[in-house]
C-alpha cells in the first residue's frame, strides 16, 4: 500500500472536521479537544473527536477511507431550558469515502461521500439520526497558487444544506502563504521546519437529531439541534518528530447561534449564546511523506 499523500489536498480542510462528519485532516490519526468558555446566562460547548484515515493509491488517483467520532458536551444555564438533561450530549459517527485525482497538469478534483449518524442517543436509532454529507471540489493550480471551487454538504460545520466552497491560495515566499475564501480564510507563517503559525477565520458547529423529541416550555416540540459559530484565532503547529505533531488553537467567536428545530427545520427555541474565547489542542500522527505526485491536489 502506498501512503504517499500530501497535507495540501484541499478536501482535507473540510471534508474529513470533521472533522467529524467530514474529516478535516489528511493525517492517519487525529485527536482533538476544544471548548468555548461558558458565560453567565449562556450555554457552554466542549468538543472532542478522533479521526482515522486509510489512504491508498487507486487507479490514477488516491482513495481515502475515513472513520470519525465526535462528541459535543453542552453546559446550559439553569434558567435557559426545562428538561435540558436529554440534550446535554450529542454524538456523531461517520464513515467517509474520498477519491482525488489529477485531470492534467493544471486541474484536479476530489469527490466525497459520507454517511453520518448524529444524535443525542436517548432512544433507539432511526433514519432520523442518519444524514448524508458529500462534496465535489475542483482545483486549478500552478507553481505558486491554487484556485479551488465546488459545492459541499457538511453538517459538521452546523449547516444543514449545501454550501459553496471557494478558495484562492498563494505562496508569497518560503515563509508566508495565504488562503482566501469561504468557509475558511487564513494567513500562514512558517517559523522554521518544526514550527508554524496561522491566523484564521473558520466555522465550527454541529447539526444533530434529537432522538427522543423534546417538549419545550412553550409547548413546542424540538426534533433537531443546530449550532453555528465563526471563530477567528491563532493556530500553532509543532512537529515533534517524523510522525507526530501537536497543534494549539486560541481564538474568539465572531458570531454564535444555537437553535432547536422542529420537524420542518424551523426554529422553536433559540438558546442564549455569548461570544467567548475558544481554546483547543490537536494531536496528529502521520505516515505520509513528501514529494508524491498528488501533492498539488
Amino acid at each position: 500500500m502506498n501512503l504517499n499523500m500530501s497535507k495540501r489536498i484541499v478536501i482535507a480542510v473540510f471534508i474529513l472536521f470533521s472533522i467529524n462528519s467530514f474529516s478535516q485532516h489528511t493525517e492517519m490519526l487525529n485527536v482533538e479537544f476544544g471548548s468555548f468558555g461558558k458565560k453567565d446566562d449562556a450555554v457552554g460547548i466542549s468538543r472532542s473527536s478522533i479521526n482515522i484515515n486509510f489512504p491508498t493509491q487507486f487507479y490514477k488517483g488516491v482513495l481515502i477511507n475515513g472513520l470519525s467520532y465526535s462528541q459535543y458536551d453542552l453546559d446550559y444555564d439553569s434558567n435557559n431550558l426545562m428538561n435540558s438533561s436529554s440534550i446535554e450530549t450529542f454524538k456523531t459517527i461517520n464513515y467517509s469515502l474520498s477519491y482525488m485525482q489529477k485531470l492534467n497538469s493544471n486541474w484536479a478534483y476530489v469527490i466525497v461521500a459520507s454517511p453520518i449518524i448524529s444524535s443525542n442517543f436517548e432512544s433507539s436509532l432511526t433514519m432520523d439520526d442518519v444524514a448524508f454529507n458529500g462534496g465535489l471540489i475542483f482545483t486549478k493550480f500552478n507553481r505558486e497558487s491554487k484556485l479551488k471551487f465546488g459545492l459541499i454538504y457538511n453538517t459538521a460545520m452546523g449547516f444543514d444544506g449545501p454550501i459553496p466552497f471557494l478558495n484562492y491560495s498563494r505562496e508569497i515566499n518560503d515563509r508566508f502563504s495565504y488562503d482566501l475564501g469561504f468557509p475558511i480564510t487564513k494567513v500562514n507563517f512558517k517559523i522554521n521546519d518544526r514550527n508554524k503559525l496561522n491566523l484564521h477565520v473558520k466555522p465550527k458547529g454541529f447539526y444533530s437529531n434529537i432522538s427522543k423529541n423534546l417538549l419545550l416550555d412553550n409547548s413546542k416540540i424540538a426534533e433537531k439541534a443546530k449550532y453555528q459559530s465563526f471563530v477567528t484565532g491563532i493556530n500553532y503547529l509543532h512537529t515533534i518528530d517524523n510522525y507526530w505533531k501537536v497543534a494549539f488553537d486560541v481564538g474568539y467567536q465572531l458570531s454564535s447561534d444555537y437553535n432547536l428545530l422542529d420537524e420542518n427545520k424551523n426554529s422553536v427555541h433559540n438558546i442564549e449564546t455569548k461570544n467567548s474565547v475558544y481554546v483547543g489542542v490537536n494531536l496528529k500522527f502521520d505516515l505520509l511523506k513528501k514529494g508524491n505526485k498528488n501533492e498539488k491536489l
